[in-house]
C-alpha cells in the first residue's frame, strides 16, 4: 500500500536532501575567502536544519518570538515586563545577556531543552536557560531573550544570528539614543532578507521628544523598506521596578496583546506561514550564493592549475626547441661519437665499395663497450636535461603561486616541496628514456625491408644501430655556430650516411622522424607527471563544479515542493 505524503512532508524531504547536498560541500582551498564561504555554508545549513525542517514538522507548535537588539537597548527589561517577573536577569557588566533565555509555557518547555538547537544544551559550550511559566501569553508564543547582536564578544553576536534564523517573529528593540546607529540597520537587513514578521520597539523615549523620535524612526523604516509589514511599539523613559526588573503592565500592553493573539490557531498559522515563506526564499537565495562560491573556488583552483601548467608547457616547448634545432645533446657526447666512428674516415669509406663499407662497419660496431659508452653518456645527458627542465618548471610554477594568497598557503603546507622537481622525477626520466631506447630497437627491426636487411642490421649489432638512430635524433646542425657547428655537422653527416646505407635514405628519414616524435612524447610525459603535483593538489583542495549544479538541482526541487505546499 502506497502512503501519500502531505505537501509539508514532501517539502521537508526536499529540504532534507538539500541540506545533505549543502553539507557535502567542502571548501578546502586556503585563502582569505575560505572562512567566509564556510560561514555561508553554516548559515544555510542552520536555516534548513534548525528552522525549516523542525518547523514544517510541527506547524502547530508555539510561534518563537525572539527579542533582538543592541547592547543596552532593554531587551531583558522588555521580557521581564511581559512576564511581570524576573525571567531574564541581566548581569552587572555589559554585555549583560550572555546566553539565550527561553520563556516558555510549562506545556511546551521541554521541547526547548536537550537538543532544540544544535550546539546548545547540556554538555555544550552554549547553553539555553529555559524558564517555564503558565502565563496565558505563552499559549501561542515562546519568547526568547537573546544576547546583543553588536556585542564585543564574538560568540554573543553569533548566537544572535543563530536565533534570528530560527525565529517566527522578531521583536526588535532599540533605544531613543541608538536607533539611528548603523549596526542595528545592518542586522535588520538580514531580518528583511528573511521577510520575517517584525515588531519594532523603541525604548526609553524622553517624553518631550516622543513624537519627533517616533516619526523619525518610522521614516527610516520606510526608507529601509520595512514599514509595510512591521508594527511599532513606543515606550517612554521610566523607572524599572525593582521587584522584577521590568516596567508596569500597561506600558507593555500593546506588545503583550500582539503575543496573546497568537494563541488563536488561525493567527499563529498565518504568522508561521509568513515566516516559513520568508525562510524558504532566504534559503533559496543562499543556495544560489553558495553555488556561486563553489564556482568561485573552482575558478581560483583552475587558475592556480593553469599557471602551473603554463610553467611546465614553457619548459616542454623549450625541450622541443632544443630537440628540433639539435642542441639538446652536444659537447662530450658528440665528440665521443666522432672519436668512436672516426667521421672523416667513415665518410671516405662510405664513398667506396659496399663490401668495404660492411667490413668497416662491422669492425667499428663490433666494439660493444664503445657503443655502450656512447649510449650511457647520451642517455645520462638526456635525463639530466629533462630533470633540469622539471626543476625550472617547478620553480616558475611555485613562484607564480607565491603571488596568490591560496597558492602561497599551499606552498607553505607542502613545506617547500613544490619549489623543486619531485623526488621521483629522475627515476621517472630514466625509465622513460629507457623505454624510448627499447622503442628504437623495435623500430629498427621493423624497418628492415627483408630478411637480408635484417641480417645486415644484426651483423652490425642492433644496439649499435639503435645508438646511431639515437644520435640521429639529436645530432643535426640547426642552432649551432662556430667550431661546434663543424664538429656536429661532421658527426651528423656520418650517422646519416650509416643509416642510409643500412636502411635506405627514405626509411632512414622516417626512422629519425618517428624516433624524435616518440622522444617528444616521452619527455612530455615526464614533465607532465612532475607537474601533476600542482594539478592534483588544486583538485584535492577545491570543490567540483558538479557540486554547484547539484545544489541548484536540489534547490529547484525545494522550490517546486514549496509551490505545492503553498497550494
Amino acid at each position: 500500500m502506497t502512503v501519500e505524503l502531505s505537501p509539508a512532508a514532501q517539502l521537508r524531504a526536499a529540504l532534507h536532501a538539500l541540506g545533505e547536498g549543502v553539507d557535502a560541500v567542502a571548501f578546502e582551498l586556503p585563502g582569505p575567502s575560505r572562512d567566509a564561504r564556510a560561514q555561508q555554508q553554516h548559515h544555510l545549513l542552520w536555516s534548513i536544519n534548525e528552522y525549516l525542517l523542525p518547523r514544517l514538522g510541527d506547524l502547530a507548535a508555539p510561534a518563537v518570538a525572539v527579542v533582538l537588539g543592541s547592547t543596552g537597548s532593554g531587551k531583558s527589561t522588555l521580557v521581564n515586563s511581559l512576564a511581570q517577573d524576573a525571567v531574564s536577569v541581566p548581569g552587572p557588566v555589559r554585555p549583560t545577556t550572555r546566553r539565550p533565555v527561553v520563556w516558555a509555557h510549562v506545556d511546551h518547555a521541554d521541547r526547548y531543552r536537550g537538543d532544540y538547537l544544535a550546539g546548545y544544551g547540556p554538555g555544550e559550550s552554549r547553553q539555553l536557560e529555559v524558564r517555564a511559566s503558565n502565563d496565558p501569553v505563552l499559549s501561542g508564543a515562546t519568547v526568547v531573550d537573546s544576547p546583543d547582536f553588536d556585542s564585543v564578544v564574538d560568540e554573543n553576536r553569533e548566537m544572535a544570528d543563530d536565533l534570528l534564523a530560527v525565529a517566527d517573529l522578531c521583536i526588535f528593540v532599540t533605544s531613543a539614543q541608538r536607533y539611528a546607529d548603523a549596526v542595528p540597520w545592518e542586522f535588520l537587513d538580514r531580518a528583511k532578507q528573511r521577510a520575517l514578521p517584525i515588531v519594532f520597539v523603541v525604548n526609553r523615549i524622553p517624553g518631550v521628544d516622543r513624537d519627533v523620535i517616533v516619526g523619525d524612526y518610522q521614516r527610516r523604516l520606510a526608507t529601509a523598506g520595512l514599514s509595510g509589514w512591521a508594527e511599532l511599539v513606543a515606550i517612554d523613559e521610566q523607572p524599572i521596578r525593582s521587584e522584577h526588573g521590568g516596567l508596569p503592565p500597561d506600558v507593555i500592553a500593546p506588545l503583550r496583546a500582539r503575543l496573546e493573539a497568537l494563541a488563536a490557531p488561525e493567527e499563529r498559522a498565518e504568522l508561521v506561514r509568513e515566516a516559513i515563506d520568508g525562510g524558504l526564499a532566504d534559503v533559496l537565495r543562499k543556495v544560489e550564493a553558495l553555488a556561486g562560491s563553489v564556482e568561485d573556488e573552482a575558478a581560483e583552483a583552475a587558475a592556480l592549475a593553469d599557471v602551473a601548467e603554463s610553467a611546465y608547457q614553457a619548459q616542454m616547448a623549450e625541450l622541443a626547441r632544443l630537440l628540433e634545432d639539435g642542441t639538446l645533446i652536444r659537447g662530450e657526447v658528440v665528440s665521443r661519437w666522432q672519436d668512436f666512428v672516426g667521421t672523416g674516415q667513415l665518410l671516405q669509406v662510405l664513398a667506396e665499395s659496399t663490401s668495404r663499407v660492411r667490413k668497416w662497419l662491422r669492425a667499428v660496431f663490433g666494439g660493444a663497450p664503445k657503443v655502450e659508452q656512447v649510449e650511457r653518456e647520451a642517455v645520462s645527458e638526456l635525463v639530466d636535461a629533462v630533470v633540469r627542465r622539471a626543476d625550472l618548471a617547478a620553480t616558475a610554477a611555485a613562484g607564480a603561486w607565491e603571488l596568490d594568497d591560496a597558492g602561497a598557503e599551499l606552498l607553505t603546507e607542502t613545506a617547500g616541496a613544490l619549489w623543486r622537481r619531485a623526488a621521483e622525477t629522475p627515476g621517472r626520466a630514466e625509465r622513460a628514456v629507457g623505454d624510448w631506447l627499447g622503442y628504437l630497437t623495435q623500430l629498427i627491426e621493423e624497418k628492415g625491408e627483408d630478411r637480408k636487411k635484417l641480417a645486415q642490421v644484426a651483423s652490425y649489432g642492433v644496439n649499435a644501430a639503435a645508438v646511431t638512430v639515437l644520435l640521429g635524433v639529436f645530432v643535426h646542425t640547426g642552432g649551432l655556430t662556430g667550431a661546434e657547428l663543424g664538429v656536429t655537422a661532421s658527426a651528423a653527416a656520418a650517422q646519416q650516411k650509416v643509416l642510409e646505407h643500412v636502411f635506405g635514405s627514405a626509411a632512414a628519414r622516417t626512422l629519425i622522424d618517428n624516433a624524435r616524435a616518440r622522444l617528444h612524447e616521452a619527455l612530455h610525459g615526464v614533465l607532465h607527471a612532475d607537474g601533476a603535483r600542482f594539478y592534483e593538489l588544486t583538485a584535492q583542495r577545491s570543490t567540483s563544479l558538479e557540486s554547484a549544479a547539484e545544489l541548484r538541482r536540489l534547490a529547484e526541487r525545494v522550490q517546486q515542493q514549496a509551490g505545492v505546499y503553498r497550494g
